[in-house]
């Protein structure tokens, strides 16, 4: 036996990894080629005279309900496609501006509509960045609003929530991202990222049949509720062109409340829901990629069952 562990001991670090018992040149490694994933930012703002364009095409139906218990309920499919151009402008060397304009289209049981959604309008903060040697990740700090641009009141009953396309709330946002990237060996990384924020809902004003509920004869202010996300995000490339990427997403939005005079109640329930976004990519260059996967819900409360196929490509300038 004594034989047996002195040949392991022997024969092991022969058998090692060259990369593992040297000390790696930093500056020699290869420069991964990402572009995902579907949900988390980045962890940097976009260099000054830099842009960033990334156009993402969704194909979102929404299924069912969960309830207040948890359960799944089916309702009528609900179909959205939409086109998200999302502009990044590097403004100095830690901060970018950033829009996000929404176009789209709904269908159910025979009623359509086209619309502008509300669109994020924010700018970006770098607080922190980290090269792949150091122990820490990249911070950047996001503040934004919704332009409330879409049409969430005087709806009509008739087309069955197809003409509804925001909630008439500015919703003023902080939020955090973090991303490090670690090197596993030759061409291989992972990259994960963070991504937090919240929402504050602001009051609104509320005519007819609107997103929140009511009738033609509502007239009153709805009080949105605030919004909390948190997102767990990873990036690996298994070459120099192809990746896989995941998020693990989380939300939860207060009860919003209403004054004013309506012969039916108005207002929403709080509710949480948890959704994952798996993805495959392939990336032309470093500057331009195409991401491609399924964002989907598996759990929630008041919260929509929903799978939303996206296809994304993205360039930077």
């Amino acid at each position: 036996m004594k034989k047996v562990l002195l040949i392991i001991l022997f024969v092991l670090p022969l058998l090692a990894d060259e990369e593992e018992t040297e000390d790696i040149n930093f500056e020699k490694l290869p420069v991964p080629w990402f572009t995902g994933p579907l949900i988390a930012p980045s962890g940097y703002t976009v260099k000054p005279g830099h842009i960033s364009v990334q156009s993402n095409l969704d194909l979102f139906v929404t299924t069912g309900l969960y309830d207040s218990e948890w359960k799944n309920i089916s309702t009528p499919n609900l179909y959205s496609q939409r086109l998200r151009i999302r502009i990044k402008a590097g403004a100095t060397s830690w901060l970018d501006v950033h829009i996000t304009p929404i176009f789209g289209f709904k269908e159910t049981e025979g009623q359509t509509s086209f619309g502008c959604f509300d669109f994020p309008l924010g700018l970006s903060f770098q607080l922190l960045t980290s090269e792949i040697e150091n122990p820490w990740p990249a911070l950047r700090l996001i503040v934004r609003t919704l332009v409330p641009c879409g049409k969430y009141q005087k709806l009509k009953p008739g087309r069955l929530g197809t003409d509804a396309f925001g909630n008439g709330c500015w919703y003023p946002e902080i939020a955090i991202v973090s991303s490090k990237l670690w090197h596993l060996g030759k061409e291989h990384y992972l990259e994960i990222r963070f991504y937090s924020g919240y929402r504050v809902g602001v009051p609104t004003s509320v005519k007819g049949l609107s997103v929140y509920g009511g009738d033609a004869s509502t007239r009153g202010t709805s009080y949105p509720g605030n919004i909390f996300f948190a997102d767990l995000a990873f990036e690996y490339n298994m070459t120099q062109n192809w990746a896989l990427a995941s998020d693990i997403y989380y939300y939860h939005r207060n009860r919003s409340r209403f004054s004013g005079r309506s012969k039916i109640p108005v207002g929403l329930p709080s509710s949480e829901g948890f959704s994952i976004a798996p993805a495959l990519e392939y990336n032309f260059s470093k500057e331009v990629g195409l991401i491609g996967g399924v964002w989907f819900s598996y759990l929630g409360r008041n919260y929509p069952k929903f799978a939303n196929g996206i296809l994304s490509l993205n360039a930077y300038f």
